[in-house]
């Protein structure tokens, strides 16, 4: 039996901002590559095709798949690009007449409102501990498996084997088979350049609960593997694979103090030679802890600022002293770390003068120096989605498609009166103050490259400029309703 499975391209969709998008988050597929390596545990051929990594046409792609002849053609998609992974499952049906299956956080939330006519199986949170028997019942000729976590439709009822179990033993998962992606085509630009590089997560799970983060996908209680495994891993990815970068995907890289710290001397006992970055909170970093992350090669590190506005961070639960960021940023710069700071506006009690106070913390704070500024989008499972349906905190859902919960240039939700289209305008307004900024202008051109800066800017410009009679009219409209 033969399995294709199939990572859509997407980066198209944060029009100005795809060039940055492609050069700071081209990932490796690594839910595809569990997925396969639970089937050819069990004796399956197996085909990843990454379309976005080799920029493939559907036709190129369709040629790619229907040359391997699979038995089962499966895919996955978060939220903004359902639309795009629904489109090509229904390309690969048609062209090659074999049944289609996809997972990911998306059909994960929708469940059977994902189940659409060109998807004949869903499969519902992890699929470690069951995808092995839906295979197996599958190659026996059973086309109606009742397995958990595995949803079907059949004549116009819902089939579903019920939730799957979290897998509580991370080191019972089939160990990776990177040999089914195209390891040579992933490059990530680094402080030390442009580097090949892969993903590796030591843990899932993440204790908080802030309002914008679907967090109960893979739960609150978090689940590490064993340090032997991960060097067991890190060494095949360096030494076979060539990978020179590692993004750990950890949701909370420095939780676990201990663990984190063990993993240190692990990496210097086996002499493994890599750079690498993560993320984590402000306030769970202090000097030794990045230094100790430095000496064994860590190069950036990432934190989840959100707001500068007190209120804000409240409602969201962000539950970190602000001045954990300035005194973590400024600990980064001295050690040679570079940091990004995760900012969101149009969040729960946004309003345009908290909006303002974020900015202005931004532009007058020098120590943090490069930014990501996203509009806030209430993907599915989090509380801040609930928050708009129910209109609190000023929020008001105006957009149901979902190839439009995009951060950047999109705006799907209202917060206290600040439509979309002003959001829109505040985060390229906003961006073009932040990155004006002298001080920023070396750290952002190391990050994204001459090229890409010049291009994202000069589209931001443009937009703002086609979008400024808009602004004056919207402007003097709310002048008017004001003075009424």
């Amino acid at each position: 039996m033969k399995l294709s499975l199939v990572f859509p391209s997407w980066s198209s969709k944060f029009g100005d901002f795809s060039a940055a998008a492609r050069r700071v988050s081209t990932f490796p597929p690594l839910n595809l590559c569990i997925v396969g390596s639970i089937a050819k545990k069990v004796g399956w051929e197996v085909q990843i095709v990454d379309a976005h990594i080799e920029d493939l046409s559907d036709q190129a792609l369709i040629e790619r798949v229907g040359r391997f002849g699979p038995d089962l053609i499966g895919t996955t998609a978060a939220t903004p690009f359902f639309a795009n992974a629904l489109r090509l499952a229904g390309l690969l049906k048609r062209a090659t007449h074999k049944p289609t299956i996809m997972g990911g956080p998306h059909v994960t939330h929708f469940r059977e409102l994902a189940l659409h006519d060109d998807l004949d199986y869903l499969v519902i949170g992890e699929c470690d501990a069951t995808f092995e028997t839906f295979l197996r019942q599958f190659e026996q000729g059973n086309r109606d498996p009742d397995v958990p976590g595995v949803m079907m439709r059949r004549e116009g009822r819902v089939l579903f084997g019920g939730a799957a179990p979290l897998l509580q033993n991370l080191d019972e998962a089939a160990p990776l088979d990177r040999t089914l992606l195209p390891n040579d085509l992933y490059f990530l630009g680094t402080p030390n350049g442009n580097k090949r590089y892969t993903s590796l997560q030591m843990s899932r799970g993440c204790p908080f609960s802030c309002v914008f983060c679907a967090s109960d996908l893979y739960g609150k209680r978090v689940r590490y593997r064993k340090i032997e495994h991960v060097v067991t891993e890190l060494r095949t990815v360096i030494r076979d694979h060539g990978a020179e970068h590692i993004y750990f995907l950890d949701d909370v890289l420095t939780l676990n103090r201990k663990y984190i710290m063990r993993l240190c001397d692990a990496i210097e006992s086996n002499h493994l030679e890599f750079t690498f970055e993560g993320g984590t909170r402000a306030n769970l970093w202090d000097e030794e802890i990045a230094k100790r992350l430095r000496s064994c090669g860590l190069v950036r590190m990432s934190f989840g600022l959100e707001s500068a506005d007190e209120e804000v961070r409240e409602i969201i639960k962000k539950e970190v002293p602000l001045e954990s960021y300035t005194r973590a940023n400024e600990i980064n710069n001295r050690l040679g770390i570079e940091t990004t700071n995760s900012v969101i506006i149009g969040l729960p009690g946004d309003t345009r003068e908290s909006i303002e106070r974020t900015v202005q913390y931004l532009c007058t704070h020098r120590e943090i120096q490069h930014v990501t500024l996203n509009i806030a989008i209430p993907y599915p499972g989090t509380e801040m989605l609930r928050m708009a349906e129910r209109r609190e905190h000023g929020l008001k859902l105006v957009e149901q498609d979902f190839s439009k919960f995009q951060r950047y240039g999109s705006a799907v939700m209202e917060v206290n009166g600040i439509a979309g289209p002003e959001l829109i305008d505040l985060q390229r307004k906003a961006l073009l103050r932040i990155y004006a900024c002298s001080w920023r202008w070396l750290p952002v051109l190391k990050r994204f490259g001459i090229k890409t800066l010049l291009t994202t800017g000069a589209r931001t410009v443009l937009s703002l400029a086609k979008s400024l009679p808009a602004q004056i009219r919207a402007a003097r409209e709310r002048r008017i309703k004001e003075n009424a």
